[in-house]
């Protein structure tokens, strides 16, 4: 039990007479004393690590905005600790927003936040709990796709980055990643177009979205966005067309086209790259990277198409008929350049070259009414070199296994055809 003499005295509270009032003076309000016996009420601070003073009447109204004061003073140093007097206006505004950020996070299940993105990005008077997708695309661009190139800008790579910077971004990118909806991501599927301004087939919208879905899953990895705010996780690539049995052409149509580019100056650059496909049997992609010292090497008869250019990455050679040969002397005459280190298609990359395949066969199917099906130009010359040649040879030179021949690219042709084929002459059209 505690004895009287050992209990302390409370001390009293000490009030003041205002206008014949008598008030308390709340911690934090003094008063003082001016010349003349003129009392003041005066509220002290710190700011940025200066003392500082505010002097108000002594009467009940200027008590009052004392303590407004006073209590603003108060709410602020509960609000950044006992030496908020010594940050700056920015800094106690980045702590602002950066609770805002935290609350926001907290209530849609984000475990983190970061002051210093908030102050770099702006983020003040913006909501926002997740990088926008321009930067989870650019953090994928620099740390992924390039990481796996070693930093070269290959020609996939060049690819993926138009796809992304070119078409997704200008979308998608201003939006918070969190808030991009699986309906946004299939709309901005379904409105990609093709060449022809129709809507981009099936193939290529798979092809972007892969491209959503490896972003989107790298980020997440790197913990950029939370696995729950993913919206293409459950998205399948759109149902393919049921590939159509491949086509050639007739001995007749090939003769047309080809009597329609002699006949067209415009077109004699195209010659080459046409009766390599025709009469040799390469791929587009083989066509759009081929250069014309790849053709009679060494002044041999035949075509080398490298590793690096083989869809299979074997390298392969080619022995082409004489019909090949006499149609690039033609479009020699006509003035076509066939420097070595010339390429077969004008474009500087592989893409611009196909591109400008593309476009020529599209022209060109146009102008002579010829339906130019998907690889026609492969197909004939692969139907066309197995009845000649046989299919051993035929095989070793367009680069597959007799299996593939029998099954996706010979067609029911007699030899006798076979023979006009391959006797299609400049001069003979």
């Amino acid at each position: 039990m505690i004895s009287t003499e050992t209990k302390k005295s409370k001390a009293k509270t000490k009030l003041w007479v205002i206008e014949d009032k008598r008030v308390c003076l709340p911690t934090g309000i003094s008063t003082e004393t001016w010349r003349g016996g003129i009392r003041k009420l005066t509220v002290t601070w710190t700011e940025l690590g200066k003392s500082r003073k505010k002097h108000f009447p002594w009467s009940l109204a200027g008590l009052e905005e004392a303590k407004a004061l006073n209590d603003a003073l108060k709410k602020e140093a509960k609000k950044y600790g006992a030496e908020f007097g010594n940050i700056t206006e920015d800094e106690k505004r980045a702590l602002d927003l950066w609770r805002a950020y935290v609350k926001e996070a907290q209530m849609n299940g984000f475990k983190f936040a970061s002051a210093y993105e908030i102050v770099q990005a702006g983020l003040e008077g913006r909501k926002t709990t997740s990088p926008d997708f321009n930067t989870l695309a650019r953090y994928y661009f620099d740390k992924e796709l390039m990481r796996k190139t070693d930093g070269e800008l290959t020609e996939h790579a060049e690819t993926q980055k138009k796809r992304l910077f070119n078409h997704i971004c200008p979308v998608l990118g201003g939006k918070p990643a969190h808030t991009i909806t699986e309906d946004e991501v299939e709309d901005f599927l379904d409105g990609l177009k093709g060449m022809n301004g129709k809507r981009a087939s099936a193939i290529t919208r798979t092809q972007y979205l892969n491209l959503l879905k490896s972003v989107f899953k790298f980020c997440i990895k790197k913990k950029l966005l939370p696995a729950e705010y993913n919206p293409v996780a459950g998205l399948t690539p759109p149902t393919k067309k049921k590939d159509k049995e491949p086509e050639i052409l007739s001995v007749d149509e090939v003769k047309r086209i080809f009597a329609f580019v002699k006949k067209n100056p415009k077109y004699h650059k195209f010659i080459p790259v046409l009766a390599v496909g025709f009469f040799c049997g390469a791929r587009v992609e083989e066509r759009a990277k081929m250069t014309y010292q790849d053709i009679f090497v060494c002044g041999r008869n035949e075509i080398y198409i490298p590793a690096v250019n083989a869809k299979n990455g074997h390298a392969r050679r080619i022995y082409p008929a004489d019909n090949f040969k006499e149609w690039l002397n033609f479009a020699k005459e006509q003035g076509i350049s066939m420097r070595p280190s010339d390429y077969l298609l004008d474009g500087n990359t592989v893409k611009q070259r196909r591109d400008a395949h593309s476009k020529f066969l599209v022209a060109l199917s146009n102008e002579t009414g010829i339906t130019l099906p998907k690889n026609c130009i492969r197909h004939t010359a692969a139907s066309c070199m197995a009845e000649i040649q046989g299919y051993a040879q035929t095989t070793n030179q367009l680069g597959h296994d007799i299996a593939i021949l029998l099954n996706h690219y010979r067609r029911a042709i007699s030899k006798s055809e076979a023979e006009e084929y391959f006797n299609i002459m400049p001069d003979a059209v």
